[in-house]
């Protein structure tokens, strides 16, 4: 049997859908994702059309994939950010790589895509690493490095950048961030599409 998180959702945004005048940008991922986009979407509003779909659905859920797709299908996207690291704990390292790798390529037929790294995990509290979703963090994170060599993707290097975001900008769960935080990460995304952005000018 198909293994489920606790709760699952979709939310999803897509700017000046008939616009055409500037480059249009994915965001994929979760609720990391869902709450800095809207800052992404400011940073970048002078390059480009930010849109993005940020679900529970872990990678492996059959829903997932087709869900990913057939919403990037439906725009033309120059860029994909992929951050999708923090469902699906039941998942092993195999599953995770082979999962994402099949969807990868399929969204690589079309865009260029940029692979986050997943950010870090406390316990609740903020004073102790969460140590069994540290083991997956830490997985995948050397997943997302093989899979950038193999696909010739882009790397965005969020971990490093959670690791040093200050314990005020922490939310108290371990795992989201306040304000202070989101905008730290969403500059880092900002950037990393910016780098491809001016590259292909």
């Amino acid at each position: 049997m198909m293994q489920k998180e606790r709760f699952e959702w979709i939310q999803s945004w897509c700017d000046e859908t008939n616009a055409c005048d500037k480059p249009r940008v994915l965001l994929v991922g979760d609720s990391i994702t869902r709450a800095y986009q809207a800052i992404v979407r400011e940073l970048l509003k002078d390059f480009c059309y930010v849109d993005y779909i940020a679900t529970s659905y872990a990678v492996d859920n059959k829903l997932y994939p087709a869900l990913v797709e057939n919403f990037a299908k439906n725009s033309d996207y120059k860029i994909v950010h992929f951050n999708h690291g923090l469902h699906g704990i039941h998942m092993a390292p195999r599953t995770y790589k082979s999962k994402m790798k099949n969807l990868l390529l399929r969204l690589g037929e079309k865009s260029k895509i940029i692979l986050a790294e997943t950010t870090i995990v406390y316990k609740e509290g903020n004073k102790r690493l969460d140590k069994t979703w540290m083991r997956r963090v830490n997985e995948r994170n050397e997943i997302v490095a093989e899979l950038v060599t193999e696909l010739d993707c882009e790397w965005d290097k969020l971990y490093s950048v959670s690791e040093k975001i200050p314990v005020e900008y922490r939310a108290q769960d371990g795992t989201h961030y306040e304000k202070g935080g989101y905008e730290l990460l969403a500059d880092s995304v900002a950037k990393s599409i910016l780098r491809i952005l001016r590259k292909d000018r």
